[in-house]
This record gives structure tokens, sequence and C-alpha cells, in this order.
């Protein structure tokens, strides 16, 4: 059952323009948009109270029991989709329903403050992750996750897989290694880029959602 001191990280995400693609290439595109679902779901079991679900087509729906994992997901989904952009709303709420297995048959501020948050990001075009009911945080989250939004959008494919590469820890020799590229390829893409920064940026990010963020769950004293 929900309690209602209990509070939750809503996430509601929608694949923009998705809807405009041909119906036979639109088939493919919603089972491989399926079975993102299914692989965020197995990954990220660990921090899910209720599992991401279908709602609309292309839309999706889940609730967290922490909020250090949201960079890792925005990431995930424009890596799976790089022809698309997502809209993401991000609510801290609780529930006025018990929790389910799947957030499906579920309702509570957490939801409707997720939905104000992607409703705010379609009315704005704000992209990388828009967040609410976090009180003065929302400020500090929604300029970050705009400035690391605004740096991916511009790289190239081959500076995205070695920000991918960097923001897991690699160091760039390791990068040149695993892309059977010279170290410095690697250098002068990352000076481009601006990966370093990026994946140091991503970082203070995570920990304010960590430190900030996580403790704001749970039950209220």
């Amino acid at each position: 059952m929900a309690r209602a001191s209990k509070r939750y990280i809503s996430v509601i995400a929608d694949m923009v323009g998705s809807r405009a693609v041909p119906r036979f290439q639109r088939r493919l595109l919603q089972k491989r948009f399926g079975k993102l679902i299914e692989d965020l779901n197995r990954d990220y079991r660990k921090t899910i109270d209720s599992k991401f679900v279908i709602t609309l087509g292309d839309e999706f729906q889940g609730l967290l029991n922490s909020a250090t994992v949201l960079p890792d997901l925005i990431w995930r989904l424009e890596e799976a989709f790089p022809s698309f952009k997502f809209r993401v709303g991000i609510g801290l709420g609780t529930l006025d329903t018990p929790i389910q297995k799947y957030a499906i048959n579920i309702d509570g501020p957490a939801l409707h403050i997720a939905r104000a948050a992607i409703e705010y990001a379609k009315k704005t075009k704000a992209l990388g992750g828009v967040f609410l009911g976090m009180g003065d945080l929302d400020d500090i989250l929604n300029g970050i996750a705009r400035l690391l939004w605004f740096n991916r959008s511009r790289w190239t494919h081959a500076q995205r897989q070695i920000a991918g590469l960097l923001r897991r820890g690699m160091s760039q020799t390791q990068v040149a290694k695993q892309l059977r590229i010279k170290k410095q390829v690697v250098s002068r893409q990352v000076l481009a880029s601006g990966c370093s920064q990026y994946v140091a940026a991503e970082n203070a990010w995570r920990l304010i959602l960590q430190r900030q963020v996580d403790p704001l769950l749970g039950s209220k004293t």
C-alpha cells in the first residue's frame, strides 16, 4: 500500500516526433521502444519502486526510489534513439493509490507533478529533463540539465562515443584502445567537444541528486 508520507521520484518521458514516422517504420520503432523499457527495468531494478511502463504509445512512466540514476537514464534514452528528442518530466511527491509492480493504475501528486513538468517541457521546448516539486533545488537541477543537454546535443557521433566511455570512468588511453584509434585523436576530440568538462559537470549534477534530493524521499518526520 502507498503510505501518504512516502515520497517517490516520478518519471514521465515522451519521444518527440515519433508519431510522424511512417506506419511501416513505426511498428519497428515501437518494438525497439518496448525493448528499451524492458532493459531499463532490468538494469535499474534496484532504484525502481514501480516499473516503467508504456502508457501512450511513445510515452512511459515509472517511480524511482533514488534520483541519482536520472543522468544515466536520460543518457540511455538519447543513446538508444539518437534521431529523436525526449521530453522528460521528473516530479517529487506522494501517491494517493497503492503502489503497483508496474506504474499503471496509480495516481497522486507525484504523477501530477511529473505531468506538469513534461507539459512545461513541451511548452518551452526544454530538453534534458525538467524537475518539479523539489523546492529551491528545481532551479539548480533544471539549470544544469539545460547546460548539459545543450553541450551534448552538439556532439558528433564520435564525440558522443568518447564521452560515453569517459563517463564510465575510462581514461583517454583506455578510450583510444577501446575504439581502436590513436590517443591523439581522442585528445583532439575531447578538447573540441568539452567531453571532460561535461563529465565533471554531470558528476556534480549526480552528486546534488544523491545528497540533496534522495534525502527528500521516504517517510516525512
